[in-house]
């Protein structure tokens, strides 16, 4: 007869439990005092998260769809970034930036390019809190990274392109569907003088 240890038996009990029923596990054939709190402790193992008691934190941002169409030549096309102002219009664009106004992304510096000659591309941008009066895709179109840039698409949702529509990111949350459509040939209008 095989003696019941804590160690050898306690897994097969809780085995023996969810495959034969409680009746099984409870037997007085088996060891059910060592058996019992080896089974809670695998059972809140197996079913706790891989992060522990940390606090979840979740990234607020836009996201969506751009949409092309019409692209230009390609020595037309430097870059592509999309941005966010919380001003409409925003006066001084690298002022807006510098002062925490505006949002580019992917980031200044940031080597990973919006893919050209698409269709259209899933994006997810990490920003802060808060409401962004106009979220736009520009377009560098020549040498000068600070002065060659132009709208190309912007988020609007109605045909009105000299008022767009805001955004709201709220802290913790991803709004989703801030889809936007770049139309090269028919771009929206400059949002402030040129």
């Amino acid at each position: 007869m095989l003696r019941c240890t804590r160690h050898r038996l306690a897994f097969h009990s809780l085995v023996q439990y969810v495959v034969y029923g409680f009746e099984t596990y409870f037997s007085p054939m088996h060891c059910t005092r060592s058996a019992l709190p080896f089974s809670i402790a695998l059972i809140f193992v197996l079913t706790s998260c891989n992060e522990g008691l940390a606090p979840r934190i979740e990234t607020s941002g836009i996201s969506g769809v751009i949409r092309y169409k019409n692209w230009p030549r390609p020595d037309s096309l430097v870059d592509l970034r999309l941005v966010a102002f919380k001003n409409f219009p925003p006066t001084d664009i690298l002022g807006e930036i510098i002062r925490g106004n505006a949002f580019v992304y992917p980031p200044i510096g940031d080597t990973a390019l919006v893919p050209f000659f698409v269709d259209s591309i899933r994006y997810t941008a990490p920003l802060p809190p808060g409401r962004y009066e106009y979220v736009v895709v520009a377009q560098r179109y020549g040498p000068n990274i600070f002065f060659d840039w132009r709208p190309v698409g912007q988020y609007d949702l109605d045909t009105n392109y000299t008022v767009p529509s805001p955004v709201v990111v709220f802290e913790g949350t991803l709004t989703r569907f801030v889809d936007i459509n770049v139309d090269f040939r028919n771009p929206p209008p400059f949002p402030f003088p040129r």
